[in-house]
């Protein structure tokens, strides 16, 4: 892939920094590279959003129990926070490398993101 820009490669790497995947999204002209980390972006953006949801439904129901559920909250708000942390950091680096990821489990789900 050395026909990659750094143009490219950084329009992919903020592909995995939340709503700013808009800014590739929109952008005409994609190479296949970016195409690619575009919607494995928001596939990740999708699936936060998701989690902090079901997140909020747990919190709001188990999470009233006085100490068991304000440590459970607490706990699974952290472990989502570091996997979603850690994934997007993966998919920057990967990106600003030139490498094309994909994202473990998520991968299926990516590809039926009609991002051309």
């Amino acid at each position: 892939m050395n026909d990659l820009t750094a143009k490219d490669r950084w329009l992919g790497a903020i592909c995995y920094l939340g709503p700013a995947v808009f800014f590739s999204i929109f952008r005409k002209n994609k190479s296949t590279f970016l195409a690619r980390h575009c919607r494995q972006g928001f596939a990740l953006l999708f699936v936060a959003a998701v989690a902090w949801v079901v997140l909020y439904l747990i919190e709001t129901t188990l999470g009233r129990i006085p100490v068991l559920g304000f440590l459970l909250s607490i706990v699974l708000y952290l472990a989502v926070f570091l996997l979603l942390l850690s994934v997007a950091v993966m998919g920057f680096i990967k990106a600003l490398a030139g490498e094309s990821w994909r994202i473990p489990y998520l991968d299926d789900f990516a590809d039926r993101v009609p991002i051309e």
